[in-house]
């Protein structure tokens, strides 16, 4: 063999060293970098599923009180009817002062003040913002205490 042929042999081989150390360093580079972005993607997985339950159970607890709204609507709503069809009425427990006369004719003191006709729709209307007041009020509540205890 040539010297020269040697030389280039030796280049040659010098080379393909050089270049199977960089090859070999960057996919140890690559290997940390995958599992760096693994682990993340692990995290990232969990931190998900956990918010996916936290959603489903405030879902949960939104429909509960929704379900529970609904309810005393259709009962206030029964109510209503019943008012209007004249089966039922609302008596409002009352003490009227003296009027200074004793004798009261053909008035029975033991029977509670009726609720004026119209009046009833006020009624209605407070009892339907107090019932909803209310469900906001629990929603709101339940919602506090689900996320503080996370």
């Amino acid at each position: 063999m040539s010297w020269k042929l040697q030389v280039y042999s030796l280049i040659g081989i010098a080379l393909i060293g050089f270049i199977c150390n960089y090859l070999i360093d960057d996919n140890i580079e690559l290997r940390k970098e995958s599992q760096s972005l693994n682990k993340s993607l692990s995290a990232q997985i969990a931190i998900n599923a956990h918010q996916r339950e936290r959603i489903q159970h405030l879902s949960e607890l939104e429909a509960k009180h929704l379900q529970d709204l609904t309810h005393a609507n259709a009962k206030i709503d029964r109510l209503s009817d019943d008012l209007r069809a004249g089966t039922q009425r609302v008596y409002v427990k009352a003490d009227c002062p003296a009027t200074g006369t004793t004798a009261a004719a053909g008035v029975d003191d033991a029977r509670p003040a009726r609720l004026a006709k119209d009046a009833e729709p006020d009624y209605l209307r407070l009892l339907r913002e107090l019932e909803t007041l209310e469900r906001q009020f629990l929603g709101l509540r339940d919602w506090a205490a689900a996320e503080c205890q996370r």
